[in-house]
């Protein structure tokens, strides 16, 4: 079992558990968008990506639009109206992989739903997606956030910043994050992306490459986790939710089970351990942002 840390035969139990609780919650998996889902994505303004670059590593973005720039053409496929920042690794990804993931999330009303499938960039830069998997995910984690009043929906590129590792702004920004997003991919190479909530602080920055974050109860759905067990490339993604300025890191996660690790993480059922290969921050240009309104009544307290 690979890049899983073992703690004699109590991870391959946790291991056995899980898959069984996956394989009870699969059936409420489906390969088209469900009629009472059109009006959700139509009144979004968010979408997490995660996509797969030429050399195999996964990206998290964020797309962003006014109420209606997602479109649901029929019952296996989306058309999201919003052309990424100039610098995102989303439209060279798209060209070497179809596979993408998405995560539709409304954070004022604390709802979610899980998108995977392939996609293109048509003539007019639109995302066209046929949808493979389709799936709603519990509000646990999702703190409630509204639209900022005087903001815009459109989001554009000032500057960014590349290298190999966190510095120490980005390093700040990590550990007073309270929300955060991971792209995976399969063994089959099959992209899903997910969300990340907790208190301020749930993300241990260990240095300038490795980052902990623990991983909570939630739908037993296990996509993610498994997707890590097999396959450790994976793909973060931090938003300011006060300016639109984001952080994309790619790299690889590790599962940990040992206990004594554990006991820094309370209510954590297991841990990720984080890898960093490359660190993307691209500084936004519009009034973009979210307004907090209140932490979710599910997180645990440090």
């Amino acid at each position: 079992m690979t890049n899983v840390y073992h703690s004699g035969e109590l991870s391959v139990q946790r291991l056995a558990g899980a898959e069984i609780a996956a394989q009870q919650n699969s059936a409420i998996v489906r390969a088209n968008i469900p009629k009472g889902a059109v009006a959700f994505l139509k009144n979004l303004s968010l979408m997490i990506v995660a996509s797969v670059d030429g050399k195999g590593r996964v990206w998290s973005s964020f797309l962003t639009g006014e109420p209606g720039f997602i479109d649901v053409e029929d019952e296996v496929t989306i058309t999201i109206h919003s052309d990424p920042v100039r610098n995102d690794p989303i439209y060279p990804n798209l060209i070497s992989s179809p596979e993408i993931g998405l995560l539709a999330i409304d954070f004022s009303k604390r709802l979610r739903m899980r998108i995977n499938g392939t996609g293109y960039f048509d003539a007019d830069r639109r995302i066209v997606v046929k949808t493979e998997q389709v799936y709603g995910n519990c509000p646990k984690y999702i703190h409630k956030r509204n639209v900022s009043a005087n903001g815009v929906f459109q989001r554009s590129q000032k500057s960014e910043q590349r290298g190999l590792c966190l510095n120490p702004e980005q390093q700040v920004w990590i550990r007073n994050s309270d929300t955060f997003f991971i792209g995976s991919i399969s063994s089959g190479g099959k992209a899903d992306v997910s969300h990340r909530g907790g208190p301020p602080g749930f993300i241990k920055v260990i240095d300038e490459k490795t980052l902990l974050f623990p991983d909570y109860y939630g739908n037993s759905m296990f996509n993610t986790l498994g997707n890590i067990y097999s396959n450790p490339r994976s793909g973060l993604l931090f938003i300011d939710f006060d300016s639109g300025h984001s952080l994309q890191l790619t790299g690889n996660s590790e599962i940990i089970w040992d206990e004594n690790e554990l006991t820094e993480f309370p209510a954590a059922e297991r841990i990720v351990r984080f890898e960093i290969n490359e660190v993307l921050f691209t500084e936004n240009n519009t009034q973009l942002g979210w307004d907090f309104v209140e932490f979710s009544p599910s997180i645990p307290t440090l």
